[in-house]
C-alpha cells in the first residue's frame, strides 16, 4: 500500500509542473514575458507552496486518523481548480489588465495562492501518514520527496516536448487535473482496499 500511495506522489509532482508551466504562459500572454513578471509568478508559486505546507503540516496534527482523506481532497480540488484555471486566469488578467503596474503581485497571487496552498499542503500530509505506518520520519520524506520530484522534471521534459506540440493549452491543463483525479480516486480505492483486508 505504501508504494502505491509513494507513487501516487510522482504523479502529482508530474501535474503540478504542467500547471506551473501552463499558468506561466497564459499571464505571460497578459503581463509579458520579462524578469519581472517570471520572478513575481515564479515567486507567488513557491510562496503558495511555502504556505501550504505549513497549512497541511497544521491540518496533519489535527486530523491525524483523516490524513488519507486529506489528501484525496487536496488532489481533487486542484483538479476542479485545474480544469476552470485558464478562463479564470484570463478573466482576472482582463479585469486587472489596466490596473497600475505595481499591482501585477497582487493579481498573480489572487490567481495562484489557492491551487499552489494544496499542492503544498500534499507533502506534510503524507509524511505525516507514511511516518504513522512505517515510523521513519527521514524515509518517509526522503521517498516522497524524490518521487515528487522525479514526476515534476519528468513532466516539464514531457511537456515541452510532448504535450504542447500536440495539444492546446487548455487541453494540456485538462490533462493535468485528469491526474490529480485519478490520484484522488486511486487513494480512495486504495485505502478502502486496505480496510477490507484488515477487517
Amino acid at each position: 500500500m505504501l508504494k502505491k500511495i509513494v507513487s501516487l506522489f510522482f504523479l502529482s509532482g508530474f501535474s503540478a509542473i504542467i500547471y506551473q508551466i501552463v499558468w506561466q504562459r497564459v499571464l505571460f500572454t497578459s503581463f509579458g514575458v520579462n524578469i519581472e513578471a517570471i520572478t513575481i509568478i515564479v515567486s507567488i508559486f513557491m510562496l503558495g507552496l511555502g504556505i501550504g505546507s505549513l497549512f497541511g503540516g497544521y491540518l496533519s496534527k489535527k486530523f491525524k486518523n483523516r490524513l488519507l482523506f486529506l489528501f484525496i481532497l487536496f488532489e481533487i480540488g486542484i483538479g476542479l481548480f485545474g480544469i476552470f484555471s485558464i478562463p479564470i486566469i484570463k478573466y482576472i488578467t482582463l479585469v486587472t489588465l489596466h490596473f497600475p503596474t505595481w499591482f501585477l503581485p497582487f493579481t498573480v497571487f489572487m490567481i495562484l495562492i489557492i491551487p499552489t496552498i494544496g499542492m503544498g499542503a500534499t507533502l506534510p500530509i503524507l509524511v505525516t501518514y507514511l511516518y504513522k505506518v512505517s515510523g521513519s520520519v527521514g524515509n518517509s520524506l526522503s521517498q516522497l520527496y524524490y518521487v515528487n520530484t522525479l514526476g515534476s522534471a519528468l513532466a516539464c521534459l514531457i511537456t515541452i516536448w510532448f504535450l504542447f506540440t500536440l495539444f492546446s493549452l487548455s487541453t494540456v491543463t485538462y490533462i493535468a487535473a485528469a491526474l490529480n483525479l485519478i490520484i484522488g480516486l486511486l487513494t480512495y480505492l486504495i485505502q478502502k482496499f486496505s480496510q477490507k483486508l484488515t477487517i
